[in-house]
């Protein structure tokens, strides 16, 4: 039976700099947490538990993943020791003797891709321990790595780097593999005799290798290493992510009008030969067809968009709404919490609330379903080819028929059958000579004035 591979995250900073009571890696890069992208390309990469090592004051925070992962287990950094002492702290009472590899990572590093840990796994079938590195011409408090003939021979902090070290630009991911045999023989040797007075967890290079290991690092772009510690940071790597889903939409044959104006989700599903304007921001769980037409200034989250549909401009789907094949949906349009079937109009102007609305129907302007009565939501049935007139309101619940007409004006509060006419209207009534009633009234109150 193959041993199996594990994973340690370093989540236990406490993140001041980010100035928020929420640890940093629960801050949302493309809807979701940083540790969520994290967790998700370590078990793609084939790793099949994690240990989250966290500050014990922010465990209720981070306790909804072991609840949904079994997985997933927790352990605790006392003080700030240094990387080398969370590594300690995640490994306390485990047993290794059936792990092959410890992949350690930082909890703030959404960027990383499930391509790289998998080069790092590889490197480790011929190696003991397996680090990331990156190229940069401002090298500055990132650590050195020194290498010789392609093999890692150190890692050097920048703090206890002298000057010949200093000038090298071959630096530090702070992402590791290390066998787990040669982990348990040598973690323990780590010390703090350098200049943060801290347990470094790059100090395990020089240590495996003395010991009679190999050690061997894998470059990838900086990006994949960006560290979020700031707001501002926070900032960067969202870009970059979105640039990243922009990137694979359009090769996956999605035009998109103005690029850096739409805001993906992380989970967005998106077939080919879809069109979409600027400014549009998706949120979680859409999922849009072939063939569909997003206009500009559009907000669309945990929506449905069949094939053919047109959604916009100015329009919000949100809650749940599903838009049928070839439906069209308006300038000024919310839909939330309903079901469109195939052709349904819904042009301009309007609410549609907790609804089901049949086959080619067609929706007036102003039309709002009224599904909220203060205490409850309730539902509107819409049959096929019904059409609803303008500036109309649907009191749910309430449903009306096959081929029904509501004419423009009305509120309906009953059920309408298939075919019918329904209308509310109060009786027209006309005041002869009132402009000029109203003249010499506004002349009167002048002269008053005066």
């Amino acid at each position: 039976m193959n041993n199996k591979n594990i994973a340690i995250i370093l989540a236990a900073g406490k993140g001041s700099r980010m100035n928020s009571s929420t640890p940093k890696p629960l801050h949302e890069v493309a809807g979701r947490p940083i540790i969520e992208h994290i967790l998700q390309n370590i078990k793609s990469a084939g790793i099949e538990e994690v240990i989250v090592v966290i500050n014990k004051d922010h465990f209720d925070f981070f306790k909804y993943l072991s609840d949904s992962d079994s997985n997933i287990k927790f352990k605790f950094q006392e003080s700030q020791l240094g990387t080398g002492d969370a590594v300690k702290s995640g490994l306390v009472d485990y047993n290794l003797s059936n792990v092959d590899n410890v992949l350690v990572v930082f909890g703030d590093t959404p960027l990383l891709r499930e391509v790289t840990l998998k080069s790092l796994l590889k490197s480790n079938d011929k190696n003991s321990l397996s680090v990331l590195g990156f190229d940069t011409d401002s090298p500055g408090r990132y650590g050195r790595l020194v290498v010789n003939d392609k093999s890692l021979v150190k890692i050097v902090e920048a703090l206890d780097a002298d000057e010949k070290e200093k000038n090298i630009t071959l630096c530090n991911g702070g992402v590791m593999m290390v066998k787990a045999e040669s982990l348990n023989k040598n973690l323990s040797f780590l010390n703090n005799d350098n200049a943060k007075k801290e347990f470094i967890l790059s100090d395990l290079v020089e240590i495996t290798n003395n010991s009679g290991g190999s050690s061997a690092y894998i470059e990838c772009p900086h990006e994949e290493t960006l560290g979020v510690d700031t707001k501002k940071g926070l900032s960067k790597a969202e870009k970059i992510y979105q640039n990243r889903l922009r990137d694979g939409f359009m090769e996956n044959g999605t035009t998109i009008m103005d690029p850096e104006t739409v805001f993906f989700s992380w989970d967005t599903s998106i077939d080919k030969d879809v069109v979409i304007g600027a400014n549009i921001v998706f949120g979680k769980n859409v999922s849009i067809e072939s063939g569909v037409t997003i206009n500009s200034f559009c907000s669309i989250e945990s929506s449905i968009i069949k094939q053919g549909a047109s959604i916009g401009p100015f329009s919000r789907l949100r809650n749940g709404a599903e838009i049928g094949q070839d439906s069209k949906i308006g300038n000024f349009v919310e839909i939330k919490n309903s079901s469109l079937e195939e052709g349904v109009k819904v042009s301009h102007l309007s609410y549609i609330g907790d609804a089901e609305i049949g086959d080619n129907a067609n929706i007036g302007a102003g039309t709002i379903t009224c599904n909220y009565d203060g205490v409850d939501k309730h539902k509107t049935t819409i049959g096929k080819r019904a059409f609803i007139g303008s500036n109309s309101s649907l009191i749910a619940p309430l449903s009306i028929g096959d081929d029904a007409n509501i004419a423009a004006g009305s509120s309906i509060s009953k059920d309408v059958e298939s075919g019918s006419l329904a209308i509310t209207r109060a009786p027209i009534k006309f005041i002869s000579n009132w402009s000029k009633k109203l003249r010499k009234s506004s002349s009167e109150e002048e002269k008053c004035a005066e």
